[in-house]
């Protein structure tokens, strides 16, 4: 496939797609699976569910293959995680390309006591002094939805790979990894402003990373349904987060 293709501009084929917030749907403004098929500038991505979309490559679309130093991976291949942005209008503005994960390979409990050099070196497999986003999606963050942008975002040379400078701002924005830094005793002495031995909504802001659905969190947090949340309640959240597998 020649380089132009990422100059083209995505459209979706044969539906006409208008902005939702799920990944899910048929007209879902964001498109994550995996590609089943490349012609030319046609791409067949299969999203969870089974659903099958059909992506038409145009001229002003940005394509991106996220973590691939090597120009020779720059070309979609089936099997390659996909993630596609859809406008209002039924054009896509960007997708991103990301190679296989394969089977995970959880770190277990003894990566929250470890440095952010000690991670680097554990899940740095093939010794190359840098992190891949196969290698960081294996066993520290994999999101097809959110990973590629966060690690695309954080690769600031744009080298496919995340030097240790890079590797420790992008495990800033990991949930497990920022509340691992502090005991539940030291989060909740942090965000209880008023001292009075409990969390409202907006104390637990600061300990909650999880974007626009924290009042969910705090919901399902708040066991007993008194508004606010106890020690115990915040203590169980954050081992939710630190401890899951």
């Amino acid at each position: 496939m020649r380089s132009s293709i990422h100059l083209l501009i995505l459209c979706l084929l044969p539906v006409t797609l208008h902005a939702q917030s799920n990944s899910k749907g048929s007209s879902s403004s964001v498109v994550v699976g995996v590609l089943k098929s490349a012609e030319g500038n046609q791409f067949q991505v299969l999203q969870s569910g089974g659903l099958l979309r059909q992506l038409v490559v145009g001229h002003r679309s940005q394509v991106h293959y996220v973590g691939m130093h090597d120009k020779a991976d720059h070309q979609p291949v089936p099997g390659y995680g996909v993630k596609a942005k859809v406008e209002k209008d039924g054009g896509i503005k960007s997708i991103l390309f990301t190679q296989p994960i394969g089977k995970l390979v959880p770190l277990g409990e003894s990566r929250l006591i470890m440095s952010e050099r000690e991670l680097l070196e554990k899940i740095d497999v093939d010794r190359n002094g840098k992190v891949s986003y196969v290698e960081f999606a294996r066993s520290m963050y994999n999101s097809p939805k959110h990973g590629p942008d966060g690690f695309r975002k954080n690769d600031k040379d744009g080298d496919g790979g995340l030097n240790q400078k890079e590797f420790n701002r992008i495990l800033s924005s990991v949930a497990w990894w920022k509340l691992s830094r502090k005991t539940p005793a030291d989060w909740i002495a942090t965000a209880d402003k008023d001292n009075d031995g409990k969390l409202t909504l907006e104390e637990f802001k600061m300990i909650c990373m999880s974007g626009n659905h924290i009042d969910n969190n705090f919901g399902r947090t708040d066991k007993d349904k008194s508004g606010d949340l106890s020690s115990k309640e915040v203590t169980a959240y954050i081992k939710s987060i630190t401890h899951k597998k």
